[in-house]
């Protein structure tokens, strides 16, 4: 970890040092990572087996550090996907390219075992300009879930059959995910309040394995595979609105509906039953319409005191438990493979961060050096195998936004940002983890559609 660090620093005064042309150069570098997206899961958790896999963390560069919030944040020299009424502050003449990576190490605790792994990601990448006065656009990619893992378990069997004992040996595998494309634009037709709307795209597949086996050859293993690929568009709307109460201090109220829809692409479950004596013919079952994406509500509010001090609080629920989701249950001996609703939960997450600015009107860098805290918890969204409730999610975060000042730019923004975040279910207190992230994002603001002047 010290070793990053100093290599995060390096690339900092490089920066600094350079013009403007190496921070197009170290974007070009993230945005070239962006085929990693459909390559690297970006998990190792044996949470991912459940529902749509892990969720991906929404956040962005500048608000990474202060655990996501988002919802009430308007920024003119940042990106703000989570709402996109945001957009309409971005500044005149301004091309805003925003990417974004994390390293993270992960350690599972489990029956006095502990193991560590470690991955990388690539977060976001996005762009946003100004269309006209009041009027914004923004365009990007990031992940949307992770599917990741592969562990196995084995324990002894009693001597049942006078032959004598056996092993039981159980492995588990998974493999996808999903990943958002977005446009988006934000409009405001007065100045308090900003309107705004996001069209996404969400592609990709999963596929998930479960073996058990015997040691006794004789003895038939069974293989199960869960298979999808999925498609869908969806829309997502967004509101603030600022009311100034005096000259340093003013609110900002926001509010965000993202639109559910039906998936209608089908879910494909093969089972199979082999053994040194026999090998029995694949089971595949399908089901259409297996699938569906919640309606989601969220509801922010910040508090601003002059330039250098925000205070916010959101709130959002994802209404799951309404979305179709195809399972396996068994009827009468026989293991039938079918869509339903009420297997996932409604998930809520509540998330209250700070950032703060020693002078923003200072001559200096370390006046206008960004200081960011915050903390988050989230509710499961999945239910286990047997029908208990997935992990809650509780998050630790804090950064800093480094200006880059040279010639050329004079707000572009290097974010760091550091999380803990810890994961567990109630009902399966066996399994727990504990991630430490490091999430560097390159926000670089570039003076674009300036009209030439000749004397």
């Amino acid at each position: 970890m010290p070793t990053l660090c100093s290599a995060v620093l390096i690339l900092y005064c490089n920066i600094m040092k350079k013009t403007s042309k190496l921070a197009l150069a170290v974007l070009a570098a993230v945005m070239a990572l962006s085929s990693a997206m459909g390559q690297t899961s970006g998990s190792n958790s044996p949470f991912s087996r459940y529902g749509w896999g892990t969720l991906a963390d929404e956040s962005m560069g500048f608000n990474k550090g202060m655990a996501g919030l988002a919802v009430a944040m308007h920024d003119s020299l940042s990106i703000n996907r989570q709402n996109p009424a945001a957009y309409s502050g971005i500044c005149a003449q301004t091309l805003v390219f925003d990417a974004g990576i994390s390293l993270q190490n992960c350690q599972l605790k489990s029956g006095g075992k502990t193991v560590n792994a470690r991955n990388s990601s690539v977060d976001y990448i996005a762009a946003g300009f100004r269309l006209a006065p009041g009027v914004g656009l923004s365009l990007g990619l990031r992940p949307f879930s992770y599917v990741g893992y592969n562990f196995s378990t084995s324990k002894p069997l009693d001597d049942i059959d006078g032959y004598g004992s056996k092993t039981t040996s159980s492995s588990y595998y998974g493999d996808g995910g999903f990943r958002q494309a977005y446009i988006g634009v934000g409009y405001r037709p007065v100045l308090p309040l900003s309107v705004g709307m996001n069209i996404n795209y969400i592609w990709g597949d999963y596929q998930h394995s479960s073996t058990v086996s015997y040691s006794d050859a004789t003895v038939q293993s069974l293989t199960r595979n869960y298979k999808a690929t999925i498609n869908a568009p969806t829309v997502d709307f967004g509101a603030q609105y600022k009311y100034k109460l005096d000259e340093k201090n003013s609110f900002t109220l926001g509010v965000t509906y993202g639109l559910g829809c039906k998936i209608n692409q089908q879910a494909k479950f093969v089972n199979t039953q082999s053994g040194t004596n026999s090998s029995n013919t694949p089971d595949t079952m399908r089901v259409g319409k297996a699938f569906a994406l919640p309606d989601k509500v969220a509801v922010g509010l910040t508090w601003n005191r002059g330039n250098n001090l925000v205070v916010g609080a959101d709130y959002s629920v994802e209404f799951w438990e309404k979305c179709r989701f195809p399972w396996l249950r068994g009827s009468s001996g026989l293991a039938v493979y079918e869509v339903g609703k009420g297997h996932l939960r409604n998930r809520h997450k509540v998330t209250v961060g700070a950032e703060y600015v020693p002078n923003p009107r200072g001559y200096k860098i370390k006046d206008h050096i960004a200081y960011r805290a915050g903390v988050s918890y989230s509710s499961p969204y999945t239910k286990t195998g047997h029908g208990n409730d997935g992990p809650e999610y509780y998050l630790v975060s804090a950064g800093v936004a480094l200006p880059i000042v040279n010639k050329y730019s004079t707000r572009s923004v290097l974010n760091i940002s550091a999380q803990w975040e810890h994961a567990a279910s109630r009902d399966l207190k066996a399994l727990k983890e504990d991630y430490l992230r490091l999430c560097i994002g390159l926000t670089f603001n570039a003076t674009w559609f300036n009209k030439w002047k000749f004397e």
